[in-house]
């Protein structure tokens, strides 16, 4: 979140802890706290409140559990057969803006509907919009359009100073489908995007956005694992690293992911594949301009590193496995 808290998962529990005080003493009381019902996913705002979605409803709520706004009903005109949240409710860096991204559904008396084989009318969508909203009113401040139903789900990756939000949706047929966008007082504008590719990391102090492209479904020229890079401003793909030969048939490519440590190092990140007596994580550090692997990071005299990586803006970074919390430096 900053640098004196941060935000850990707990199963269905979101929590806010002060950085220094649960690095000294582990298991300690909360700030704030959210117990999340099922298929309800939140964020966190700077004062320890949380923004959350559920599968047709955006709210927000206070550190003591109270309401402070919901977005209104005319945002989901249709009830449970209308409009739908794809995927999750992100907070800018600085908690002042939330990003969630809203199906469409089209509604034309003129058009005969298509019904299922349950003799039910079968839902038509428009485009997906991504809705700009203030954390501290729920007002729309901005609404973009997507050019493409996501069908299943979307998530948001913000620049660390606020200023630009890359979106990927998941499309049935094509897979991830990318958009770039820059976020100001004037609201939401396309820049550029990608399609295959997911976006999951901006390199701070720069308009570069790091991509994943997998191979699992895909067939022919198309199979690769690739890490690359894109210059948000011109839509550049500055560099690009096939993953295959890190992978060397030990890891599952569907779980690898780079994880931003600062303006020159990232960590790349893969899952042992199912089966695999060493089912530990294995993390490579990369360049951040080149992306070329520099060396695998080497656990063994402290083991338990776990696959998700927290990077902590300091050069430091958190594993997590099972109920173990583990902070790292390199040497």
């Amino acid at each position: 979140m900053d640098g004196e808290r941060f935000l850990l998962s707990r199963g269905s529990r979101m929590e806010v802890h002060r950085r220094d005080t649960f690095f000294a003493l582990g298991a300690v009381r909360p700030l704030s706290e959210v117990e999340l019902p099922s298929m309800v996913r939140g964020a966190v705002t700077p004062d320890g409140g949380f923004v959350l979605c559920g599968e047709f409803r955006v709210w927000c709520v206070a550190p003591d559990g109270s309401t402070r706004w919901e977005l209104p009903d005319g945002i989901w005109p249709d009830g449970v057969r209308g409009d739908r949240v794809r995927g999750d409710v992100t907070v800018s860096p600085d908690g002042s803006l939330a990003a969630v991204v809203k199906s469409t559904l089209v509604i034309d008396p003129a058009v005969p509907a298509v019904r299922g084989g349950d003799g039910l009318p079968e839902p038509r969508y428009g485009p997906d919009v991504l809705l700009l909203l203030d954390t501290a009113t729920g007002d729309v401040l901005g609404r973009q359009p997507l050019d493409v139903p996501a069908l299943l789900t979307a998530h948001h990756v913000w620049h660390p100073d606020g200023s630009r939000l890359a979106v990927s949706c998941w499309d049935f047929w094509d897979s991830w489908i990318t958009h770039w966008l820059t976020v100001g007082g004037d609201g939401l504008r396309v820049l550029g995007g990608a399609t295959l590719e997911e976006a999951t990391a901006f390199v701070p102090g720069s308009t570069r956005l790091l991509t994943m492209r997998r191979a699992e479904g895909f067939g022919g020229s198309r199979e690769s694992n690739e890490l690359a890079s894109y210059d948000t401003d011109t839509s550049e793909r500055l560099a690009v690293q096939d993953v295959g030969d890190l992978l060397a048939g030990w890891a599952d490519p569907s779980g690898a992911r780079p994880y931003v440590l600062d303006a020159e190092r990232l960590i790349l990140s893969v899952n042992p594949r199912d089966g695999e007596e060493d089912t530990r994580s294995r993390h490579w550090l990369c360049d951040a301009h080149t992306l070329r692997p520099l060396g695998l990071l080497d656990y063994s005299e402290h083991p338990g590193a776990g696959h998700p990586v927290t990077p902590l803006e300091d050069g430091t970074w958190l594993t997590r496995r099972g109920r173990r919390v583990d902070r790292w430096a390199l040497a």
